[in-house]
């Protein structure tokens, strides 16, 4: 019978270890078999980070004009409906790991599949507030931040079948250059349509109702403009009077 243990700060230096030396982190990943309930809650406190993120996406790091969610939304339907989707996103991702393990002729046990899907799991959550940022600031960068993530998550993927996981390097890596390039198209596929909304925003909101001080500054420039060709006007026809 296995044993449940739970760290909120190892969790946090896992995360900090994937995020910046992810080749050592899976060579020195220990490769006893956990209980599956560690191995969920890790994933739940992931999925947590998670749900910051999208809070953070959705409030702090949107355009001023844009509606934010009911809090009732943010703080009560949204946890809600992510710790009901991580009864079935925990199990799906380790079995797609195995799935893959076992086509690249890696290890297949499920403990250490489920360990690894959770750990390439755990940088979902900076991906989302990086991009986020980055799109406030202009929207090429945050599609630029998407397709950066669009890499390195197979390439963790990628360090996590041949280091932890034993599959054999070179069928490993033809199998994620083909999955990666099928990520990239779903990816340039939808940024076509993104660019294409945020263009249609952009004109949109180049023809907002003007502002009252927005008004008065246009009707001060046209009555200047009326008044110098009026003046005009009136020394053109005295030299020809004349």
């Amino acid at each position: 019978m296995f044993q449940f243990s739970y760290s909120f700060q190892t969790i946090v230096a896992e995360v900090r270890d994937i995020l910046f030396k992810p080749i050592s982190f899976f060579k020195k990943l220990p490769k006893t078999q956990e209980s599956i309930l560690t191995i969920y809650f890790r994933f739940l406190t992931f999925l947590g980070f998670l749900y910051l993120g999208a809070i953070l996406s959705m409030t702090l790091f949107t355009p001023l004009d844009t509606p934010t969610p009911p809090v009732s939304f943010l703080f009560l339907e949204m946890p809600l409906a992510y710790f009901l989707a991580s009864f079935i996103a925990f199990p799906i991702l380790g079995l797609l790991y195995m799935f893959v393990s076992w086509i690249c002729g890696g290890v297949t046990n499920w403990s250490r599949n489920f360990r690894a899907s959770t750990a390439v799991f755990s940088t979902f959550w900076l991906a989302i507030i990086l991009q986020s940022f980055a799109g406030l600031i202009h929207v090429y960068a945050g599609i630029g931040i998407g397709v950066a993530f669009t890499a390195y998550i197979p390439f963790l993927f990628y360090i996590a079948l041949t280091s932890y996981l034993e599959a054999p390097i070179k069928r490993t890596a033809i199998l994620l250059a083909l999955f990666t390039s099928i990520l990239f198209y779903i990816q340039y596929s939808r940024m076509a349509s993104y660019i294409s909304d945020y263009r249609m925003i952009e004109n949109m909101n180049s023809h907002k109702p003007l502002s009252r001080e927005e008004e008065e500054e246009g009707e001060q420039e046209a009555a200047e403009i009326i008044r110098k060709a009026m003046e005009k006007a009136k020394s053109e026809g005295k030299q020809f009077g004349e």
